[in-house]
């Protein structure tokens, strides 16, 4: 058995090698031509590429694993249906089960370490790749002056060749402008010809001319000389050097710490993390909406209990228990300092009013003794008078009067004023006002749940893509068994059809799922619940040696349809 379990591994291995390498490289180049605009032209040099898409082979490689074992699976059990030798297996009484063992095997294992590499070390490759991408974008083009155009690349100068000859080094009619000082064209360099070439390691550009003349036109600075005319220089020279700093050309390369942040360098952990905090956020975000809009509709929306969802209820109680459990010996209404006091926002919402201190006092004082009792009844002008039900029990000496002095209880009345500031505001303003701080919440809301949906499908994929190495198998190595042909003609071209369905079947899933259509869950494992069907079913068919791709089968069939409907008989 040994034996025969090294004969399907290297039966295996080798296309799944080369089919692998295959797919990365179709699926590279056709990512790569997106930023062919952006390479040309810089003189990255072959180290860059090479980095380059080294990184992004590495980013490849989740859609590349399940397709070449898809293909690979498919072309080994071909090969070995169509030289027989799947045949003589199974007539030494070994099932197909135990001759796809070793692969299985193999595929798990693989499996294992597709997630490990979804997980780690796709997220870092992605970094370097995007990072070093960024940093491509940034920088300058090579020196490429063009005949009869000016010519600015190189800060501070304008450069402009009448005649470019086809050696790209040599130019003829040349004028230069130097701007470096920022006082306009107040230096000018005119020459018949020059000849260029770089010189330390490609830092500095030399600039040979020959034949040609400078004007240089300095104004007068000082205070004694202001008044004077500026002073025009002109030298005439035979050979005369020019030397060009190439610092802004080089590529500096960014902190890769400013591209962390995105979604597609971080592992699961980071990304579930995140979707959990921006859940939070727009829970509070809701919770924040039913606190605020009752102070536009005091009165039909002054209960929003009934209207509030479920998911806010519950948030609202668990701040509640959290934000209990950090409160230590507090008073629950009012809370008090040496100067001020605090009305509690539990009993106004978002409403976190200040009230003097002697306000304090008097409403702390018990109710039979707001006032001292030889002050009671002294000075009517500044006390309630009792209500008219109360009058006979006053008289009887049944009843208690309660007076409260006019100064404190207008003071209390403008705190309460200070507290329901804006009650005056027009009718038309509130909802205006309203429907504004709605839309915005709203808007913000929405975004919140299409950036948690995306963090959320991609935290999925990690282990869906994984998985879809094992599905594809139990695709491949039972088509292979029962088309009984090897090699890349019939092979690929089911290996494709069932890619191309997987791949439509992802792209529409991820769709719906960002737009909460569907659950993040549903979004990226759609393909791999439905083609897993497929698959249980061609390993069904497979162990009973159907003849599921052979068209004998089918005319036999319609025969026999055609001759029970014309009474002849196949």
């Amino acid at each position: 058995m040994k034996k025969l379990d090294k004969l399907i591994l290297k039966s295996f291995i080798g296309p799944f090698l080369i089919t692998f390498f295959v797919v990365v490289f179709i699926l590279l180049t056709q990512y790569m031509l997106k930023y062919f605009d952006d390479f040309v032209g810089k003189d990255l040099g072959f180290n860059v590429f090479v980095e380059l898409i080294s990184y992004f082979s590495i980013n490849m490689t989740p859609i590349a694993f399940p397709l070449a074992v898809l293909l690979s699976s498919l072309m080994t059990f071909g090969n070995l249906g169509e030289h027989f030798e799947l045949t003589a297996i199974k007539s030494a009484g070994i099932s197909l089960i135990r001759a796809m063992r070793p692969l299985f095997f193999f595929v798990i294992i693989l499996t294992c370490f597709v997630y490990y590499s979804n997980n780690y070390i796709v997220p870092k490759a992605n970094l370097d790749a995007y990072s070093l991408l960024y940093d491509i974008k940034q920088k300058k083009p090579s020196i490429d002056i063009k005949e009869g155009a000016f010519y600015g690349g190189i800060p501070g100068y304008s450069i402009k060749a009448n005649t470019k000859y086809d050696d790209d080094k040599s130019l003829g009619d040349l004028i230069i402008y130097n701007h470096s000082k920022g006082k306009g064209n107040n230096e000018v360099i005119l020459a018949d010809s020059a000849l260029m070439y770089t010189i330390l390691g490609d830092k500095y550009l030399v600039m040979e001319l020959f034949d040609g003349k400078s004007y240089t036109e300095e104004e007068n600075t000082s205070a004694a000389s202001k008044d004077k005319p500026a002073t025009f220089v002109r030298n005439k020279f035979q050979h005369n050097k020019v030397i060009f700093s190439l610092a802004s050309f080089e590529m500096e390369r960014t902190d890769k710490d400013l591209f962390s942040s995105n979604r597609l360098m971080k592992n699961e952990a980071e990304l579930r993390n995140d979707v959990d905090s921006m859940r939070r956020d727009i829970l509070e975000s809701k919770r924040n909406l039913y606190l605020y809009t009752p102070r536009f509709f005091n009165l039909h929306l002054s209960e929003v209990e009934s209207i509030k969802p479920e998911s806010v209820v519950k948030w609202e109680e668990f701040k509640k228990e959290r934000d209990s459990a950090k409160m230590v010996d507090a008073e629950p209404l009012i809370v008090t300092d040496e100067k001020e006091i605090i009305i509690d926002s539990a009993v106004i919402p978002n409403k976190l009013q200040r009230v003097d201190e002697s306000i304090v006092q008097e409403i702390k004082k018990p109710k039979n003794n707001m006032m001292p009792e030889k002050e009671r009844f002294t000075s009517p002008e500044k006390k309630l008078k009792p209500l008219p039900s109360d009058e006979a029990k006053l008289k009887a000496g049944t009843a208690t009067i309660q007076t409260y002095d006019s100064a404190i209880i207008a003071r209390v009345d403008s705190a309460f004023d200070a507290i329901n500031r804006g009650t005056n505001m027009n009718l038309l303003d509130k909802p205006r006002f309203a429907k504004n701080r709605l839309k915005g919440e709203n808007r913000r809301i929405e975004s919140r749940e299409f950036e948690s949906n995306v963090y959320g499908i991609e935290a999925n994929s990690k282990l869906s893509q994984a998985i879809a190495c094992i599905v594809m198998f139990l695709i491949g190595a039972p088509l292979g068994a029962i088309i009984k042909k090897g090699g890349l003609g019939f092979p690929v071209i089911l290996s494709i059809l069932f890619f191309i369905i997987s791949y439509v079947i992802n792209t529409t899933g991820i769709k719906m799922g960002r737009q909460g259509d569907i659950s993040n869950f549903l979004a990226v494992w759609a393909s791999n619940i439905i083609l897993l069907p497929f698959g249980l079913f061609f390993l069904r068919q497979a162990r009973n040696d159907s003849r599921l791709f052979e068209l004998d089968n089918y005319l036999v069939f319609f025969g026999k349809v055609k001759g029970f409907f014309t009474g002849k008989k196949a």
